[in-house]
């Protein structure tokens, strides 16, 4: 660690005895700042870098630039006339103003000699130009992003600009693969990229951007000239070596075609390894098929078996592929959509100590779980945008969905009292149509129009099978004596719904709109079980007669007005918003028939402050409701697991929470800052939460609904600084969570509060090698029945180096510690490395990888719930050496 420090310390003295500052402000001739000039310093000698800055809101710049290097300094901004400064090599000036001057109207022609910006901001859009934080070592895009001020990407491939998520992914201003980022930078090459542009407030229809209010941040890919009529990408495959036993493979294609009216992607994978090409938040949004326009509809269809990288299993395997289209029939009609595949083959293996906790006695169990799992996804969507004119837009969007998941389990649970081994058999299959169709119409500068229309329908026949060796759940479930038990349960799930919605944007002039809304979401299911024991002699024993069995018919209507006030004073915008809404709820089952109706008001306010373009302030609030499921009312007994047993609650009604957050916003280049805040305040005052019956490992749960509040505060944040050659990053996360919970009669008021705080410092300087170091800190309490308390220290490290010009080193090692709340510890520790060898205008590549570098075998984690304290060993999956060739087309 010492040699670490000095080694740091060597670095920050090297790179400030080499560089030297200027500093300025770029102003007008009035003297008022001009805010997000840019100042461009160019080598008037070879091997020296270009340097950049942009002006901040009181319009300073700084540069720190190379010395014993000349450099032509110009300055540019709209408007206005470009000034130039040259700076000596040998020169002592440490600040500089530049005054420009207006272009003037006489002025017909504007030669700008610097067309290459880094970064240009405007309004709502960013732009970065790759070129200035590319070092030409990086494959995909992934690597490009993380080299950008302000933008982060996690381990799932979500993006994030000055701590906002991006929510939809572009390239060529086209949306890629549904517009899921993991796709996009995992896959796009590298050297295809020309410009990023960071787009707030997007909307995909130009003349809907003034109204719409989007809260959507769009990132678009803009690709070499190149590039833009070509078939570019790279194949890649892989086989294990040094122990070849265990069969460990890797095969990838990553294949594009791009024209201005036609564009065409394919990506392809297989492996074993653990990897996965999508996140489950592409999933949602690949399987989402609902209009923008239309939100809050929840799906029941359950994709989380294909998503994120997962080996922390003994056996896995993955079989994905995926087509996307675009093209441009005419001016004013496009077409476009995707196709997907995805077929994922998985063992696991894990051994877990759970402590349940219950009011005057506490039960313990010790479960060894195994399980196999096979799902397989089929997804195909296409999309119609036709723009009859300049002024009118329509939409239509179809998909079709398919899911198999066959799941297999063997529990062997151990308690006090006895000791049984469950086995599990579950196949679920699920068939959903998505569809909608919106129309966009604006009539004059003053006049806009929109209409959306979502329909949805899905069918979900999941079945389950439990094997066991002795009786179980005693008392809750009514078992016949036999030698050996088989439970058989079916359930089948329809969902149907169609929303629309009818809006009116009118201006009445740059600072005041009034927003006219009038719409209706209806949605029905139908919701079926059936439990029955078979017998060894082949009788069977049906649990309806002892109360289980559902058969729930469910309809709920919801017809709302809302009215929209947005105005603006100063830099500061409002929009208040009231809506009146007209719920109505009919269930039909076994027990009887309900009807709920209900007229509520619902408030909501959003508030920006935008105190210059690279700082600003958002506060929303809403109060919302939101009503029980099918599931939550069905009103006879289901078997959920092993040891659980469910009922719902035909008199439920709706929850009522108030949503607020605070979210600031502040980006200085000149100072080489950035912050990102965000608290956000959630209190149900109406609150459907499940009762729980304990017995031993046994459970009964029930939902009830209670005035009892419940309250959520977080608040996250970042702050960034750049350090000569280096970004120091310090990062927080703080919840509290408050609520009762009731366990066998008694109720208890519960906290469950985290905190989590790190600190991240990489170099940022393309010429040195990568190198990051991170240590996160977090802490969780929770107090009820009991009282826990649960610490876990991280370190995450990422080093690559380029060696002798063709060869690229990489190695990342993390490292987890978890201590309970007996001050008992475990951790693990996770490596992987690889060495690449590739010509710069060689189209192969060569790659040896070692992932598990370390071979561990088993990972540890402590977690806690309302009743469960749990210690929990996962088996992964061993060490692999793996050699892979890869072709760039």
């Amino acid at each position: 660690m010492n040699k670490f420090i000095y080694l740091l310390l060597f670095f920050s003295f090297f790179s400030f005895s080499q560089t030297k500052s200027l500093v300025g402000v770029v102003s007008d001739d009035s003297n008022k700042p001009l805010e997000s000039a840019n100042v461009i310093a160019k080598p008037l000698q070879e091997k020296a870098s270009l340097k950049f800055a942009i002006a901040d809101n009181k319009g300073r710049y700084r540069l720190e630039l190379d010395k014993a290097v000349k450099y032509e300094i110009t300055v540019s901004y709209i408007g206005f006339v470009e000034e130039v400064f040259i700076l000596d090599a040998d020169a002592v000036v440490t600040s500089h103003d530049f005054k420009l001057k207006p272009t003037g109207e006489q002025l017909k022609e504007i030669v700008i000699k610097h067309e290459f910006k880094p970064i240009v901001i405007k309004k709502d859009t960013m732009t970065f130009d790759v070129k200035s934080f590319a070092n030409g070592n990086e494959r995909k895009m992934k690597e490009i992003l993380e080299k950008l001020p302000g933008v982060e990407v996690d381990k799932n491939g979500g993006v994030t600009v000055q701590g906002k998520k991006v929510t939809k992914m572009l390239v060529e201003g086209k949306s890629f693969f549904g517009g899921g980022s993991k796709l996009a930078v995992e896959n796009i090459p590298a050297d295809a990229l020309d410009k990023i542009e960071v787009i707030d407030h997007f909307n995909e229809v130009g003349f809907m951007k003034q109204v719409s209010d989007s809260d959507e941040l769009a990132m678009n890919v803009k690709l070499k000239a190149d590039k833009k009529k070509f078939v570019f990408g790279d194949v890649e495959a892989g086989a294990e070596v040094g122990n070849a036993d265990n069969g460990f493979y890797l095969g990838h294609a990553a294949l594009f075609y791009y024209s201005p009216k036609s564009n065409v992607s394919f990506i392809g994978d297989l492996n074993n390894i653990g990897k996965r090409t999508f996140t489950f938040d592409d999933l949602m949004r690949f399987g989402g098929g609902m209009s923008t326009f239309l939100s809050g509809r929840k799906s029941l269809t359950n994709l989380y078996s294909f998503a994120n990288d997962n080996q922390d299993v003994v056996q896995n395997t993955s079989q994905f592929g995926a087509f996307n289209f675009s093209h441009d029939t005419s001016s004013k009609l496009s077409i476009s959509g995707f196709s997907i595949f995805s077929k994922v083959l998985t063992a696991s293996q894990t051994q877990t100590n759970n402590e349940y906790l219950q009011n005057t006695a506490f039960a313990f169990e010790d479960r060894a779980q195994n399980g196999d799992s096979r799902s397989v996804l089929g997804i195909g969507n296409i999309k119609l945008d036709y723009s009859p004119s300049a002024k009118e837009k329509w939409y239509y969007n179809g998909q079709y969905q398919s899911t198999t998941n066959a799941i297999s389990n063997t529990i062997n649970s151990i308690t006090s009292l006895n000791s049984s081994v469950f086995e599990t058999i579950s196949k679920a299959d699920n068939t959903a149509i998505k569809q909608y169709i919106e129309w966009h119409k604006n009539y004059n500068l003053k006049h806009t129009t929109t209409l959306v229309i979502n329909q949805a329908y899905d069918y979900n026949t999941p079945q389950t099978n439990w094997f066991t060796d002795q009786p179980f759940l005693a008392g809750l479930i009514p078992l016949q004596d036999d030698s050996s038990y088989r439970i058989e349960q079916i359930k089948k799930v329809k969902n149907n719904s169609v929303d629309a919605l009818f809006k009116h944007y009118w201006i009445i002039d740059n600072f005041n709109h009034l927003y006219t809304n009038v719409g209706n979401n209806y949605g029905a299911s139908r919701f079926e079980t059936s439990e029955k024991q078979i017998l060894t002699n082949g009788t069977i024993n049906d649990f309806a007669l002892n109360g289980f069995g559902n058969a729930i018919k469910y309809k709920l209507n919801d017809a709302y007005v809302g009215l929209e006030y947005k105005f603006r004073i100063g830099k500061w915008t409002n929009k208040p918003g009231l809506y009146l809404h007209w719920y109505h709820l009919i269930t039909e089952q076994k027990a009887g028939n309900q009807s709920l109706s209900k007229t509520l008001f619902q408030p909501q306010w959003n508030s920006d402050y935008e105190f210059n373009k690279s700082e600003t302030l958002n506060f929303s609030y809403k109060l919302e409701n939101s009503f029980p499921q099918a599931t939550q009312l069905a009103d006879q007994f289901t078997l959920q697991n092993y040891n659980l047993v469910y009922k719902g609650n035909a008199l439920l009604q709706n929850e009522r929470y108030h949503n607020t957050s605070l979210r600031y916003s502040k980006m200085n280049l000149y100072r080489g800052v950035t912050w990102n805040a965000m608290a956000s305040f959630n209190q149900k005052v109406k609150t459907i939460r499940n009762e729980i019956q304990l017995d031993g490992i046994n459970q009964f749960n029930t939902p009830i609904l209670s005035d009892n509040p419940e309250t959520n505060y977080n608040v996250s944040g970042a702050f960034t600084k750049k350090i000569y050659r280096f970004n120091l990053r310090f990062n927080t996360n703080l919840s509290w969570f408050n609520y009762f919970q009731t366990i066998n009669t008694i109720e208890t008021s519960n906290n469950r509060n985290n905190q989590r705080m790190g600190v991240v410092l990489k170099t940022a300087y393309k010429k040195w090698p990568g190198f990051s170091v991170g240590y996160t800190k977090g802490f969780s309490q929770f107090s009820g029945i009991t009282r826990s308390n649960f610490q876990t220290d991280a370190i995450a490290s990422d080093f690559d180096i380029s060696i002798a010009k063709f060869w690229t080193y990489k190695i990342s090692y993390e490292n987890l510690k978890n201590t309970n709340n007996n001050n008992q510890s475990n951790f693990y520790d996770i490596a992987n490395t690889s060495l690449r060898y590739q010509k710069k205008n060689s189209p192969f590549g060569f790659e040896l990888t070692a992932n598990n570098l370390f071979n561990n075998k088993v990972k540890n984690d402590y977690s806690f719930s309302d009743y469960l304290i749990s210690e929990r060993t996962t088996f992964v999956l061993p060490r692999v050496f793996l050699f892979s060739v890869s072709y760039k087309l």
